[in-house]
């Protein structure tokens, strides 16, 4: 029922708002000092309390959209205050955006054909790394590796 399938287009809609106000909700809890940086359970806890076979058919999108309500409510939230790490820190929303962004373009980063944008904005920022470190004019090679 939804995109590519014929006339998907207002399912998809409503689902995805549906998602991104989960997500909004989380982000705007996340910064909420008054609740946990995680509801902590076991595995074992976890693993009784929820049904985690794999099953033969696909769930409905109703069981996916509480599917990631679940998800988010046993996740660390690694934007809240108290939230410490060696690792990492905090929820840049700039940088979440971006990867709101680069996750709906779904582009691999093969060549300028399959990814002119993304593909100069690897060229522009690796050029300006280069001058930060002191190659002259930004000369120079590389790229970014993902992971």
């Amino acid at each position: 029922d939804l995109l590519p399938t014929c006339n998907g287009e207002i399912n998809t809609m409503s689902f995805l708002q549906d998602v991104v106000d989960i997500l909004l909700q989380y982000v705007v809890k996340s910064f909420d000092r008054s609740t946990k940086v995680i509801d902590f359970h076991y595995p074992n806890e976890l693993l009784q309390e929820y049904n985690w076979e794999l099953a033969d058919q696909p769930q409905t999108l109703e069981e996916i959209l509480l599917n990631c309500r679940t998800t988010l409510k046993y996740a660390i939230k690694t934007g809240h205050p108290r939230y410490f790490n060696q690792l990492s820190t905090g929820l840049d929303m700039v940088g979440l955006a971006a990867d709101w962004l680069t996750s709906a373009a779904n582009t691999n980063m093969f060549t300028y054909e399959i990814a002119p944008v993304f593909v100069l904005l690897e060229y522009v920022t690796l050029r300006k790394m280069r001058e930060m470190v002191g190659w002259p004019g930004g000369c120079g090679d590389g790229i970014f590796s993902p992971g």
